[in-house]
């Protein structure tokens, strides 16, 4: 399937899936995220047009939440995009199987 290979190829795209996985995330958190983890910055400029692709395939969802005065689109994995994320993982793992 060209979403998994896609994502596979994409380790910005699979690990914004893997982060939704774990739990609903706004765009800034999702950069927060890439620098904790990765110590990677991302800038908005890459992750909201990443989201907005992401939204046409159906991989994610949102809803908007207020934070104070503040309403931020607040990003989901849908059904689609858990599958997705699980076979592009499913695959990886086999693949560094392989290393051990």
């Amino acid at each position: 399937m060209k979403t998994e290979e896609d994502l596979i190829t994409n380790p910005t795209k699979l690990f914004t899936l893997i982060l939704l996985y774990e739990r609903d995330m706004h765009g800034y958190e999702i950069m927060e995220e890439f620098m904790r983890r990765l110590d990677k910055k991302l800038s908005p400029g890459q992750i909201y047009p990443l989201l907005s692709r992401m939204l046409k395939k159906g991989l994610v969802e949102f809803y908007e939440e207020f934070q104070g005065k503040r309403k931020r689109k607040v990003y989901r994995l849908t059904e689609k995009g858990k599958e997705a994320c699980k076979k592009a993982v499913r695959k990886l793992k086999n693949m560094f199987y392989l290393l051990e």
